[in-house]
């Protein structure tokens, strides 16, 4: 649990989970608590010790997603009937987010992910959205996560196309540096490759020292370099500064 002036107001726009994670602190009477859902063992040394996760509290590049925020959002489209994430390992062996639905009928999954980018920052957007008949279960009645089928890692692999200009030539190398990759096209994903908060701030201070300015808000709205290219904006000019002091005249 977690409280204190700074705690947020709660779920953009879930109002159940909310009411699930933000409740009444029973030491100071108006207030509220968080509830983190990180389990913790007391010691008797006063030590707290750090067991695991009571929920569905990810951590996927830097950012710590809830699980069931998802699955709210893609229960939200009228197609689907059923959802579940989960995390499963991309390419590059890193953590990464994935969805399973039955649907209502035969829809396109993509663009289920179009309409979560409308509702949900990028980086809670699952890599993959995979359409089922029927969820495994568990003899509890649970869904049976460890069956679910494992997702087909080449279908985020994109069709290489080289930069098409000198910015995004420099950018296509630096993310090549910077995510150790041997060849990245303008519409790989940035996120996909293995990029996370850090490697995106330590990108654009490569951009900035090569001339070029970048808000890093926009790598996560726009994680291609073909989408990003547009807001690359055009090089910093410095203004020359005189060196030489004015002689006073009498």
């Amino acid at each position: 649990m977690i409280a204190g002036k700074g705690l947020a107001r709660g779920y953009w726009n879930l109002p159940n989970e909310t009411d699930k994670r933000f409740v009444p602190d029973p030491f100071y009477p108006g207030e509220r608590m968080y509830r983190t859902g990180d389990l913790v063992k007391w010691t008797e040394d006063g030590e707290l010790i750090y067991l695991g996760r009571i929920d569905h509290q990810v951590n996927i590049r830097g950012f710590r997603i809830e699980l069931s925020e998802i699955e709210a959002q893609l229960l939200t489209l009228d197609s689907v009937k059923e959802a579940v994430v989960t995390t499963v390992k991309d390419a590059g062996d890193h953590d990464a987010l994935a969805a399973y639905v039955i649907t209502k009928n035969d829809t396109d999954t993509e663009n289920f992910k179009e309409s979560l980018k409308r509702t949900l920052p990028e980086y809670m957007v699952p890599s993959w959205i995979i359409k089922l008949d029927q969820f495994p279960m568990t003899a509890n009645g649970k869904v049976d996560l460890k069956a679910l089928p494992a997702p087909d890692i080449e279908a985020n692999q994109t069709v290489y196309e080289a930069p098409r200009d000198e910015v995004e030539t420099l950018l296509c190398g630096i993310w090549e540096d910077v995510l150790g990759v041997s060849q990245v096209g303008i519409h790989d994903h940035f996120f996909f490759l293995g990029g996370d908060s850090i490697k995106g701030i330590q990108m654009a201070s490569r951009l900035t020292q090569a001339g070029w300015k970048l808000d890093m808000k926009l790598l996560f709205q726009y994680p291609t370099i073909a989408e990003l290219r547009p807001y690359i904006e055009k090089p910093i000019f410095s203004q020359p500064t005189n060196h030489l002091s004015k002689e006073k005249s009498f």
